[in-house]
């Protein structure tokens, strides 16, 4: 008998706690007064600085280091064409239709890829497949910081990103390092 009560004691105690937990949860949300729900206020509404569809061409140049042998180095300049494939908070995602980088005398091809562009943190990530004039496909991965996008971003608006080095390369070849300009072309 002493084993029952304590069962039936433990069956009303979960009971009671199941109640109050409920209840927990369930009258915060009905008690809150409609009245303290913010008006929407349209002048102060946060659009992005990149919408879907948008072109965007990425130009610029410096040099590139030898992987394995820092002190070789050449001329690098690149030339990409993007899309804007998606906005959502705070980032696009971009998808890569064209282009060419240039590392000393050999040019390489944009066959495709694609990239994030984080407004919070003004980065910017790039894959890019490339190939070569032997059609020997390579991979690019440029890291892109201080990419400040303006806001509303129109046609012939600029801005800057630097592509860094030891982040940025071409695949077991060369380290990059870049100052660029990415220009809404149309």
């Amino acid at each position: 008998m002493p084993f029952r009560g304590k069962m039936r004691r433990m069956a009303l105690v979960g009971t009671a706690m199941a109640l109050v937990m409920t209840l927990a949860i369930v009258v915060p949300a009905f008690g809150a007064p409609p009245t303290t729900i913010p008006p929407v206020n349209d002048h102060h509404k946060v659009t992005a600085p990149l919408t879907k569809g948008m072109v965007l061409t990425i130009s610029g140049s410096g040099t590139a280091f030898k992987i394995g042998h820092l002190p070789t180095s050449q001329s690098a300049s690149i030339s990409l064409t993007a899309t804007v494939e998606r906005v959502s908070f705070g980032r696009a995602l971009l998808n890569f239709t064209g282009g060419t980088l240039t590392v000393g005398s050999t040019t390489y091809t944009v066959v495709g890829g694609h990239g994030i562009i984080s407004f919070h943190s003004n980065k910017m990530v790039l894959h890019v497949n490339l190939k070569d004039s032997t059609g020997k496909q390579v991979h690019l991965i440029l890291y892109g910081k201080n990419a400040h996008v303006p806001s509303p971003f129109s046609v012939g608006d600029h801005f800057s990103v630097d592509f860094v080095k030891h982040q940025s390369k071409l695949a077991h070849q060369w380290f990059l390092d870049l100052s660029s300009t990415v220009t809404r072309s149309s």
